[in-house]
């Protein structure tokens, strides 16, 4: 019995349909580039989570692109130095003003002050630093691995040497680390300078982008003085 050439043309008809659906690409969403979502999404965001004021302040400085140092005192523990200043969620960023008036507002004992020369610094009123204001007659350094190996040079010089010992004066244990991390390395060449000038410009000679920001703690315990100094 003959095939009805009706069906014979539906069913091609049918198949063609199909094919040249077979062929087309899925529709792609729209995408929103628009400048006010652009914008939002690059802000930084108030944390969400309770962090130390050191922390807070240390990205502070990172969402202003500024660089400087944090001055904090700490409690003696039996793990090294615990800091005192928890700061509640949510921490503002930016700007940099509001932010760090949030921390100085909290606790009245610590300020904050910015100089061409130093950058933002960051203190509480009742940390001694004595450390950060030893004159360092030369020093000299070619390097490009991680600060650690920087700030360990510093930590080595005869004048901070000899305050350590005559102070009883020790530094926190930490696991430092050597990998390289620049190239060319930074070479820093300093007479007659603090440590704190000296800190500020081993961090600007990593030329990151935040600066980098370095945090120092103390605490006392009897005749003797723990120290941490990070470069973060």
């Amino acid at each position: 019995m003959p095939f009805p050439i009706n069906r014979i043309a539906s069913c091609c008809l049918l198949l063609a349909v199909l094919m040249s659906g077979c062929g087309k690409p899925a529709p792609q969403p729209v995408k929103d580039a628009s400048p006010a979502k652009t914008a939002a999404q690059s802000s930084p965001v108030p944390e969400l989570t309770d962090v130390d004021a050191s922390v807070a302040a240390v990205r502070i400085l990172n969402a202003a692109h500024r660089n400087g140092g944090v001055i904090l005192q700490g409690e003696c523990g039996p793990r090294g130095i615990t800091e005192q200043h928890p700061m509640k969620a949510p921490v503002t960023l930016e700007p940099l003003d509001k932010a760090l008036q949030e921390i100085t507002a909290k606790y009245q004992n610590v300020y904050w002050r910015e100089s061409p020369a130093s950058g933002v610094r960051v203190a509480e009123s009742t940390a001694k630093a004595k450390l950060l204001r030893v004159k360092v007659r030369e020093f000299r350094i070619v390097e490009d691995r991680e600060p650690d190996g920087a700030m360990s040079a510093l930590w080595r010089t005869p004048e901070v040497a000899a305050f350590l010992r005559r102070n009883h004066v020790r530094f926190a244990r930490r696991v430092g680390t050597a990998r390289k991390v620049i190239s060319p390395p930074m070479i820093v060449e300093m007479k007659n300078a603090t440590v704190a000038d000296i800190l500020d410009r081993i961090a600007a000679g990593y030329r990151s982008d935040p600066p980098k920001v370095w945090v120092y703690q103390e605490c006392s315990e009897k005749k003797n003085a723990l120290v941490d100094v990070q470069m973060k």
